[in-house]
């Protein structure tokens, strides 16, 4: 038994999910064992069976040990789901681990530890009009003296959580964070994946909010620029990939879902990252996605679209700012970003200096000291 503290990290995810919100918890536990803390992640058992530890280091790109427990389905098979057929037995592992603190991105958990006087700490970015009753009983739980902090990732969350009734005094706002360990640039990168430049990569899902219909018009429109969309569901690959033909396009790679520990090779290899989410869908107002913050540990010159939420953790030092949803204003974006000179080489030092804050272990310390407060 760890003489550390013993802190369970918790989300009803399925072992090796490649989902972003999965890759930002499993993260997040490495960030409080990075703290110095003995990490108990639970989640749920693939249906293929467990996940070796060693198979879930790699996939993650994990060097701080979590104690994986991967909870099975139900007896009759069926799926348990993040409600209670998820939270009690978290909550009775709680018990038996003798857990000092609880970090759950989960609503039913949360309530539950809050109320049995375990420290919690609970990670939502969910729209605050979300109408399921078990997140209206999480948003009533920050007024228990267990739930130390709500954390969330932009103000208009937060305001959003208050105005149903959340202990506004509870909520604390900080961006997605970074993997330094993993994505800082060596001194000497590996062969790039990528091939000849200039290079521009978008490392993410093929989700049209995402920007992919301006990244496409953009791969058009600038012909002598290597375009490369790394990640994807399969589905979504295929339908890009649709897309690409029958647009006639030859400057594009579809590189298909990566594991989290494959990615910084195409950013070390890149000209220019690429974040072009679009203004048409609600997330526009609060999104704080994990790879702006790995763009910038990699130092690669940035090109986002202004959507109210990156211009709140953007100050425009950073990165070269296009309008959403159009490609031609990416294509100049990207012609700005990788000219040469002293304009993009401040950019991506103020980017590095931004994500030197942004860490995991930074991000983990900060909600620890709150815990404690």
């Amino acid at each position: 038994m760890s003489a550390r503290p013993t802190l369970l990290a918790a989300a009803a995810i399925e072992a090796g999910s490649l989902f972003a919100h999965a890759v930002n918890t499993v993260k997040m536990a490495e960030g409080f064992a990075r703290n110095g803390l003995n990490v108990v992640f639970v989640c749920l058992e693939p249906a293929g069976g467990p996940v070796s530890p060693e198979r879930l280091n790699a996939l993650y790109g994990l060097n701080a040990p979590l104690d994986w427990v991967m909870l099975p389905a139900n007896a009759d098979g069926t799926p348990r789901g993040d409600g209670m057929g998820f939270a009690v037995p978290a909550l009775e592992l709680a018990r038996a681990r003798e857990a000092r603190i609880v970090y759950a991105r989960s609503y039913v958990l949360p309530a539950l530890t809050a109320r049995e006087g375990i420290p919690t700490l609970v990670e939502a970015h969910t729209d605050p009009s979300n109408a399921r009753p078990d997140f209206a009983d999480l948003l009533a739980a920050t007024h228990l003296p267990g739930l130390r902090r709500l954390v969330t990732i932009a103000p208009v969350l937060a305001r959003g959580y208050a105005a149903r009734g959340a202990a506004a005094d509870r909520i604390v706002v900080l961006p997605d964070a970074v993997d330094e360990r993993l994505f800082a640039r060596p001194a000497v990168p590996p062969p790039s994946p990528l091939g000849p430049g200039p290079n521009a990569v978008y490392a993410g899902h093929l989700y049209d909010y995402k920007g992919i219909p301006a990244i496409l018009e953009a791969v058009a429109l600038r012909p002598g620029i290597r375009f490369h969309l790394v990640g994807g569901w399969p589905q979504d690959v295929e339908r890009t990939r649709a897309r690409v033909e029958a647009a006639g396009l030859t400057n594009i790679t579809l590189h298909g879902l990566r594991a989290h520990a494959e990615i910084p090779p195409f950013l070390w290899g890149a000209d220019v990252a690429l974040l072009p989410p679009s203004a048409t869908h609600p997330s526009a107002a609060w999104t704080s996605p994990m790879k702006l913050g790995e763009y910038m540990m990699a130092r690669v010159p940035v090109v986002a679209t202004g959507i109210p939420a990156l211009r709140h953790w953007l100050s425009g030092r950073e990165a070269v700012f296009c309008e959403p949803d159009d490609g031609a204003a990416l294509a100049r974006a990207i012609d700005e970003a990788i000219a040469p000179g002293a304009a993009r080489d401040g950019r991506v030092a103020a980017a590095h200096r931004l994500a030197e804050r942004w860490t995991f272990t930074r991000r983990a310390a900060m909600l620890l000291d709150a815990c404690a407060a």
